[in-house]
């Protein structure tokens, strides 16, 4: 059996290796990672650096998910890796990512590095394409289709954080993902009661940032 230790000596050597499967389930389950893997960011740093920006995009989107977790005390033992591996993602935005998901994934590293504890860990919703959120006025389940466009929503940029994601986009040629941000931060129509409200608010029980 593999150890982390190898695991990682594999995975720095080679962006490709399947070390680094190993990697992702040793420090995150279920989408949330373990605080004790911020170790890991000071290795992430130097890893990623060592890579061409198509090549670090794994190693940058698992950063930005420990960063995100990590307790207060780690964020500030960790800062200057945390910034190193913020700059290294923006590259890797800057030439557009492999694949709109990619692109989102490290629109949502960022959010991580920047300690957004909603958004950080959210923004990634649009690439499931689709969310369920509750009315607040009826409390109806609604599913929403983010690709496609449901009609009972009436599209926006709801936040400051939203309009720079979606120039972000289009910046680089993601028209789908600046379309699908434009219904996660519109607002929507409640079919069952009429009422209207903040769909982002709705998806992350909190007001957008």
């Amino acid at each position: 059996m593999t150890s982390l230790q190898e695991a990682l000596a594999a995975a720095a050597d080679d962006a490709t290796s399947p070390a680094w499967d190993l990697v992702w389930q040793e420090s995150c389950h279920q989408g949330t990672c373990d605080p004790a893997s911020a170790v890991l960011l000071p290795w992430l740093a130097r890893t990623c650096a060592n890579f061409r920006p198509q090549d670090r995009e794994r190693g940058v989107v698992l950063a930005g998910f420990i960063a995100v977790d990590a307790d207060d005390k780690s964020r500030g033992a960790y800062a200057d890796e945390i910034a190193a591996l913020r700059a290294l993602t923006l590259e890797c935005l800057a030439s557009g990512g492999t694949s709109d998901t990619m692109f989102v994934y490290l629109q949502q590293a960022v959010l991580g590095f920047d300690g957004d504890e909603v958004w950080g860990k959210e923004l990634d919703r649009i690439n499931d394409g689709e969310v369920d959120v509750q009315c607040p006025a009826c409390a109806e389940d609604l599913f929403v289709d983010l690709r496609a466009g449901d009609s009972s929503i009436e599209p926006g940029l709801s936040s400051e954080l939203a309009t720079r994601l979606h120039a972000e986009a289009l910046r680089v040629g993601h028209e789908a993902v600046a379309t699908a941000l434009t219904h996660l931060f519109g607002r929507m129509s409640c079919p069952a009661c009429g009422a209207t409200f903040s769909l982002a608010d709705g998806v992350t029980g909190s007001s957008p940032r």
